[in-house]
């Protein structure tokens, strides 16, 4: 029999999850000495393997997970790295750490070799000679992702099972299904360490539902904001209370690491407690409730998430699902027990319809529900264009090829229109196409990121408008934008191959070309890149 199991890599805890084939749903799997029990809400506790790695001074060693001790990770010998998965996203700016030597590994290196560790773990814990695993992605890099996933992760894993990817939102719906009836239209708030991701989604009746598509997204909006910009906030307003000198920026980075670990503590504390300490060294105070949501206020925390929430209700409204259909709202991520968070949504739906019951567990145990069987039917959470140059201006513009929103597959054409060659005797044309996936679902960014410098302290940095530029827009067959061939050669401005775009069943964007000289048809449905 397959062995079915789901990975949710997530800013501060991953989740290990199989299927139960008697209970129906995904649970936790132990993974001795890697993992630990952390409290979720109302005393439920779930089973985390904390987001950590470390690696000892000569790279000879290294500790994952719970193993990763404050005294490892305080230790100067070694290089310890958590919130490794904004440096995949390509969130953060991913700075090599220093090993020893000459020796050094990045962020991105550090969570390929976490997550692979975890893999390890989790076949060894199955004994399964039969495995399949079903890992999570964040919607807005889903592709880049997924190709690090497969490509990098999978192959440090060694290969001993099939790897599919799913979105994390998607995967939190499904970690929920089980407790809804066909025809309810719910809420996913699933607001983590590093995003936040509200999705309107509705269970399908048995008669509706496509071949194993159990759930459909109705609407889905979203944030580059997190516990770890909160961490940052926290710990940037202690830092200015207490008078951190600026001075000298190697002790500044080194002194706002342990504050920021002390305020991810801090906050933790804060959903249950009046008052935390946050503090490093002799820089140090405590911090109350009322402070803290005030911060949360004044930073304008509380008014990106209802925004959010705000866009993802007007966005199922539109589509004939108003808010007060919404029957049911399952929270998701840490950062969604923080109290002043869940008042936004208490404002919005009534308290007996707010769920908190698997906030750390739903994703992972969605993804094992996925491998289980659960399929979905969604839309395409993101616009995709071409890009052409403009004769007149000489500048860059945009068209859009596949709408956010498109249910697939299309029998139809999404897009057709008709590419010419810009120089006389041009062989090779193409079209380069780009994921517009921030400008469509996500605000562009949070408006700072945590930097790691070289020996490991941090500091936060305001986010550059060229950096959000580069966000914004991402290449997607940049190896391969040329995929027509002219001959006899084109004549420069005149219409050479009218094209025709659909999305599969797969969800790859496919391209019909007729090559107008020849008056015959050159490609018949060929995929191009596959969309998310």
């Amino acid at each position: 029999m397959t062995t079915r199991i789901g990975i949710d890599f997530g800013t501060a805890n991953t989740v290990v999850a199989g299927w139960d084939h008697d209970l129906d749903r995904g649970e936790p799997i132990p993974l001795p000495g890697l993992d630990l029990r952390r409290e979720g809400t109302r005393g439920v506790d779930q089973r985390v393997v904390p987001s950590r790695i470390a690696f000892s001074g000569g790279g000879d060693r290294r500790w994952i997970g719970a193993q990763v001790t404050p005294e490892i990770a305080d230790d100067p010998e070694n290089a310890a790295f958590q919130s490794t998965k904004s440096a995949v996203t390509g969130r953060a700016v991913d700075i090599p750490r220093r090993l020893g030597g000459d020796r050094t590994v990045t962020a991105r290196q550090a969570a390929t070799r976490f997550l692979s560790d975890v893999m390890a773990a989790a076949t060894l814990a199955v004994d399964s000679g039969d495995l399949e695993i079903v890992a999570t992605a964040p919607v807005e890099s889903f592709d880049t992702y997924r190709d690090w996933l497969v490509r990098e992760v999978g192959e440090e894993a060694g290969g001993a099972a099939r790897l599919r990817v799913v979105d994390e939102a998607t995967a939190a719906a499904v970690g929920y299904s089980a407790r809804l009836n066909p025809g309810d239209v719910f809420l996913v708030f699933d607001f983590g360490a590093g995003t936040l991701d509200t999705s309107v989604v509705k269970v399908l009746n048995p008669s509706n539902a496509t071949a194993g598509a159990s759930v459909r997204t109705i609407a889905k909006a979203g944030l580059d904001l997190g516990g770890d910009h909160i961490d940052a906030l926290l710990a940037e307003h202690v830092a200015e209370r207490t008078g951190v000198p600026f001075g000298d920026a190697e002790e500044y980075n080194r002194v706002f690491r342990a504050l920021l670990r002390s305020a991810e503590r801090a906050k933790v504390a804060l959903t249950t407690r009046d008052a935390a300490k946050v503090e490093a060294g002799r820089f140090g105070m405590e911090v109350t409730r009322a402070e803290f949501d005030g911060l949360l206020k004044r930073k304008d925390v509380l008014g990106r998430v209802n925004r959010a929430l705000r866009k993802t209700l007007d966005g199922a409204a539109a589509k004939g699902f108003p808010a007060d259909e919404i029957s049911k709202v399952f929270l998701v991520g840490g950062t969604s027990l923080i109290p002043a968070v869940q008042d936004v949504l208490s404002l919005q739906f009534p308290p007996d319809s707010l769920h908190l019951d698997r906030p750390l567990e739903a994703v992972a145990a969605g993804a094992a529900g996925i491998a289980g069987g659960y399929e979905l039917s969604d839309h395409i959470q993101h616009d995709y264009a071409i890009r052409h140059v403009n004769r007149d201006t000489g500048a860059y513009e945009f068209e859009t090829l596949v709408e956010a929103g498109t249910e697939y597959p299309t029998p139809e054409p999404v897009k057709k229109l008709t590419i010419k060659a810009i120089r006389n005797g041009q062989r090779q044309l193409g079209i380069a196409v780009y994921e517009l996936a921030h400008a469509s679902h996500r605000e562009a960014s949070s408006d700072l990121e945590i930097m790691f410098d070289a020996n490991g302290g941090a500091r936060t940095v305001a986010v550059t408008a060229q950096r959000l530029q580069e966000r914004s827009r991402l290449w997607l067959n940049e190896d391969s934008p040329t995929f027509l061939e002219a001959d006899p050669p084109a004549e420069a401005g005149v219409d050479r191959f009218r094209l025709d775009f659909r999305v599969d069943a797969q969800k790859r964007l496919t391209v019909s070309a007729y090559d107008i000289l020849r008056n015959t048809l050159v490609l018949d449905r060929q995929p191009v890149v596959r969309l998310s």
